[in-house]
């Protein structure tokens, strides 16, 4: 572990909350990038960005690069090994992030801990905090993904943390189901429509700009993850979306690699071998950054896949998608999500029809669930009205069964 904390940052001023802000990848920290924006231009909030698991992978892209991009110089840096994609490894990561944050949260002497969303990496650093009795944030809790383990880590962040910030109202009833007291859960909307919202829309030409990519118009964004409490296996399951977006032949497709899930390995070497099969048709890229996925979310004809973006980001925007599989089950839905089974067929079937002009019209005219691009303020709003001192001693709220 490396910790950086610059005493003389006249940012740091002894009367602010010192706020950890943990990020374990590309997805958190484009989603945390408005609530980072919104703390630094705070007078009471001082946020300390401590960074993790695949920021510092070069099997996974390292992108540490694209947070010093942003201008950005972590307070606290925690290697894992990550040297394998399968549970144990995953198991073991955990351990050396929870023991690597825990080390970081004493040194910076923090007043609270914010994470994001449902990887193992942050509810490794939520546990991290609980010893030290720090009260711990959690944002995008409430969410169901009944294809995937996430929903257990998920809904384990919710009962360690003191403060909830959700993407939509019924995510805030499931938080107030689980026993969270009320005046603690906050609907504020998703980050990532944030960003669309401030990144604008992009032409084709102006997201092969951003990205350093040829992407003609009508491209398809792809991306798919492993759907970690499937029956098949991840190269079964790859196999099967493959073969669907590869009766695509007439657009270029764009395919964004899979997060570090156990299984992932698998996804890689399919994608690698299905790009060099179609040279001049498909593109894939490590990571886009935030700025570059939302040109080409903005930008393209559809997005195809398993990614949580597909459920929020996309429809904020009008961008038709294609949900593939189970990853994603249990997620509020827009019109514009076309949702198909995990085969081959299926998946071919759901993209011509989605590619269709009556389809694409109703995605563009349908709003979306997910908030209206002013979530990071919201947040910071809160928090700079909240003394955070006590918090780690937290209600259950029984619920009324009469």
């Amino acid at each position: 572990m490396a910790v950086r904390h610059d005493e003389n940052d006249p940012r740091m001023s002894p009367a602010a909350a010192a706020i950890g802000v943990f990020t374990g990848g590309r997805a958190d920290y484009g989603l945390l990038r408005p609530v980072l924006a919104a703390m630094e231009a705070s007078a009471t909030i001082q946020p300390r960005l401590i960074v993790g698991g695949a920021h510092l992978s070069d099997r996974h892209g390292a992108t540490l690069a694209e947070i010093e991009a942003d201008g950005r110089v972590p307070a606290a840096t925690i290697p894992s090994g990550m040297s394998a994609d399968d549970g144990l490894s995953a198991a073991r990561d955990m351990a050396d992030t929870l023991a690597g944050a825990a080390e970081a949260y004493q040194t910076l002497a923090l007043d609270a801990v914010m994470v994001l969303g449902d990887r193992t990496e942050a509810l490794a650093a939520a546990v991290a905090a609980v010893p030290l009795r720090l009260t711990i944030l959690h944002l995008e809790g409430g969410h169901r993904t009944a294809g995937a383990v996430d929903d257990a880590i998920r809904h384990a962040i919710t009962k360690l943390a003191a403060l909830h910030f959700t993407a939509a109202e019924p995510y805030r009833r499931r938080l107030l189901q689980m026993g969270e007291a009320p005046e603690r859960v906050f609907t504020v909307g998703s980050t990532g429509v944030d960003n669309l919202i401030a990144f604008g829309r992009s032409t084709p030409a102006e997201a092969s700009a951003v990205t350093g990519l040829d992407l003609p118009d009508g491209f398809i964004l792809a991306t798919f993850h492993p759907e970690t409490l499937a029956e098949s296996r991840p190269d079964e399951q790859i196999e099967a979306f493959l073969g669907g977006l590869g009766a695509v032949r007439d657009r270029a497709i764009l395919i964004t690699q899979p997060n570090a899930d156990a299984g992932s390995g698998a996804i890689r070497a399919a994608i690698a071998a299905f790009a060099s099969a179609r040279p001049d048709q498909v593109r894939v890229a490590e990571s886009l950054g935030a700025r570059g996925y939302a040109a080409a979310l903005t930008a393209c004809a559809l997005v195809a896949g398993n990614s949580s973006s597909g459920m929020m980001e996309a429809p904020a925007v009008g961008t038709p998608v294609v949900n593939v599989g189970d990853r994603q089950a249990g997620r509020l839905r827009s019109p514009g999500v076309l949702d198909c089974p995990l085969e081959s067929t299926a998946v071919a079937r759901a993209i011509a029809t989605a590619l269709t002009p009556e389809f694409q019209s109703l995605a563009r005219s349908r709003p979306a669930v997910f908030g209206d691009g002013r979530a990071g303020e919201r947040i910071v709003s809160i928090l700079e009205t909240t003394d955070l001192k006590g918090l780690a001693r937290k209600p259950f709220v029984d619920l009324d069964w009469r």
